[in-house]
């Protein structure tokens, strides 16, 4: 099984700007980022409304101006908190970007040890202080310039992801390769149960070929899965195959009933219940919602495209 099929497949930006910002705006599902992981980094900053992120093994609840930090290569999703509606925005490049055209002491004692991840920033960056203050203004001024298409926004872009990491380098922490290796060993198991349902969502999927990957018993797998994503491995595959069945009801004429069975129902009614329960409506509903605007935004899940996006 091809680890990578957890990986987002999104290209950021291009060559020659590695860069893009995203706003996602009234999400009011309660898992509006599923896991999914990318070598690029990320600032996520919350505008609306409160958002749990889980990073690897550990929560972060982030409120509105407040914002986090994601790594290359890390695991990570977001569940809203309470009943009202969340938004957020977000930047994405590529950690290339910001090195030197030549070996310069920029690079070896600021940016080498990041791309080395021997040191780390601070996955959460609150309000409170006014170095925060200071990075959440130049996050928000940076998608704020990449939606809008500022004059030279791509220098200013990455002056400001500079200035950025230079106010984080007090408070960096460092690396240690021993005191995580479980957790780093639960994200790699994680990630391959996962890319296993990816690939394999619209065929049966027995609990016992789940454990079996990991060569745990069916108990033991399942309160491992739901201690990492907050769900049951049946609550986690019948929401992906829905976010599918969305992509299709959109996107094709097929009937529902080919729908239900592409995703991996063998049962219509099974299939409409599921689907209402995660969607809020029933297919049929769903279709007719989304025919009348074809730019409509899926906003059930981010793990890879976004509405308002510029790179």
């Amino acid at each position: 099984m091809n680890r990578a099929l957890l990986k987002e497949q999104r290209i950021h930006g291009n060559p020659m700007y590695p860069v893009s910002t995203y706003v996602m705006e009234d999400l009011d599902y309660t898992t509006i980022m599923d896991c999914h992981w990318h070598e690029e980094w990320e600032f996520t900053i919350v505008t609306r409304g409160t958002v749990k992120f889980q990073i690897g093994t550990e929560y972060y609840e982030v409120s509105q101006g407040e914002a986090m930090f994601v790594h290359g290569g890390e695991l990570h999703a977001g569940y809203r908190v309470g009943e009202e509606p969340c938004a957020f925005s977000a930047v994405v490049f590529a950690p290339e970007f910001l090195s030197s055209r030549g070996y310069d002491v920029l690079q070896d004692q600021f940016i080498e040890p990041l791309l080395q991840k021997k040191v780390l920033p601070p996955a959460f960056l609150g309000s409170e202080e006014p170095w925060q203050q200071q990075v959440l203004a130049l996050i928000t001024a940076i998608i704020d310039d990449n939606q809008r298409c500022s004059p030279a926004f791509e220098l200013m872009t990455k002056a400001r992801l500079l200035q950025i990491f230079a106010l984080l380098q007090g408070h960096m922490r460092k690396q240690s390769h021993t005191s995580h290796g479980g957790d780093r060993e639960k994200i790699e198991r994680l990630k391959m149960v996962l890319g296993y349902m990816h690939e394999h969502y619209p065929s049966p999927i027995k609990l016992s070929e789940l454990s079996g990957l990991l060569g745990m018993s069916e108990g033991h797998f399942c309160r491992f899965f739901k201690s990492m994503v907050h769900k049951s491995p049946v609550d986690y595959l019948n929401r992906y195959r829905t976010q599918q069945a969305c992509r299709l009801l959109e996107s094709s004429s097929h009937k529902i009933v080919e729908i239900a069975m592409e995703v991996g129902f063998d049962s219509l009614s099974y299939f409409i219940s599921v689907f209402k329960q995660h969607q809020g409506c029933t297919p049929s509903q769903y279709r007719k919602r989304s025919a009348g605007n074809a730019a409509v935004q899926q906003a059930f899940v981010y793990s890879g495209p976004l509405v308002s996006e510029r790179q």
